[in-house]
């Protein structure tokens, strides 16, 4: 029979802040509807609470003096991570978990199966062009699944697999090392596979925008409004795709990222986390597009004004998202993963 003591619950621990949570202590905190966003363009990081006739914003600097935030004090550390934090969430509020790229660089989304087998499919590839000292070329994602399905690839892996191991300093027989390795790297690289599929739906807004040109042929006002739009979105689709080409460059080379990994990580998680803030800026014009049918309508007029306002405050005058980001980016943690030797 256990002892007395045993049968008694444990003792609770001791009350105090959670590290990955938002667990602020001033009451302020507590109003309701309080939540951190970034407004206006360039973005700024703003507190918000409702005021039941709308919501009331105020700067971090003026929430801090007017609620006497102790400077160096938990709620102060907590609003400078929830002004970082805003980089990866829209909006942040108290007892939300602090997003996992501030705390250990990992995305706080999820991606599909798909995606993750789409990276680890690139990689393989790659590494059976090195392999045989050729590049291996595909068009597109079923291109890909035929090329690592078929035999002579497979053998050919397995043996690309030895090759590496040899390479990367491990024995011959140790290839599984360089199995684990492209799949770390594919974990992190998924991300920018999910990210090229979402970006893709910029494409469709150019694309809605060139058949509205049709529909509106008559009224050349229209016309050239949309032909606007259409030039500032080849901006827009480029910022993405820069990104994509960047990275695509720096993972090219799969025995030297596989050499460099720690420095790969970093890059790779850089560009999904510049491309996801771009498409959380882009989230609300998307969403506009949503199931609309290319005839006139009031909705489409609405669309395409909150397209054309969005683009043009980006754009026009040589803007973007990204260098507006650049101006309050956080600094990123650094994998723990050591390179192979």
């Amino acid at each position: 029979m256990a002892d007395a003591e045993d049968t008694q619950p444990p003792a609770a621990a001791p009350a105090g802040p959670r590290n990955t949570h938002f667990d602020f202590q001033a009451r302020v905190f507590q109003a309701p509807g309080a939540h951190f966003e970034l407004r206006d363009h360039p973005k700024k990081p703003m507190f918000a609470v409702d005021m039941g006739a709308g919501i009331g914003y105020i700067s971090l600097k003026d929430l801090r003096r007017t609620f006497f935030i102790e400077a160096g004090g938990h709620d102060d550390k907590l609003i400078d991570r929830a002004e970082a934090g805003l980089h990866f969430v829209p909006d942040i509020r108290p007892g939300d978990e602090i997003p996992n790229e501030i705390l250990d660089g990992t995305a706080s989304w999820t991606v599909a199966r798909k995606h993750k087998q789409i990276a680890r499919d690139r990689l393989q590839v790659q590494l059976l062009s090195w392999m045989s000292g050729k590049p291996i070329v595909y068009a597109n994602q079923e291109d890909l699944k035929k090329i690592i399905a078929d035999e002579g690839n497979k053998k050919g892996l397995k043996d690309a697999f030895t090759k590496a191991a040899v390479a990367l300093g491990y024995d011959a027989k140790e290839s599984e090392k360089v199995l684990d390795l492209i799949e770390t790297m594919a974990r992190e690289i998924c991300y920018i596979e999910a990210l090229r599929d979402r970006a893709k739906e910029l494409l469709k807004i150019r694309a809605n925008v060139e058949a509205l040109i049709k529909v509106y042929s008559a009224d050349q006002r229209v016309v050239a409004d949309l032909g606007r739009v259409k030039m500032l979105m080849v901006k827009a689709i480029a910022e993405t795709d820069d990104v994509f080409n960047n990275i695509d460059a720096e993972t090219a080379d799969v025995m030297g990222a596989l050499m460099s990994i720690d420095d790969i990580i970093r890059a790779v998680r850089k560009a999904r986390d510049d491309v996801h803030f771009i498409m959380m800026e882009w989230d609300p014009v998307l969403a506009k597009w949503q199931n609309l049918e290319m005839v006139r309508s009031q909705e489409i007029d609405k669309a395409l004004t909150m397209t054309y306002q969005f683009l043009a405050k980006r754009f026009s005058t040589g803007k973007s998202i990204m260098k507006s980001r650049a101006k309050i980016e956080p600094p990123k943690p650094a994998p723990s993963k050591p390179a192979p030797k």
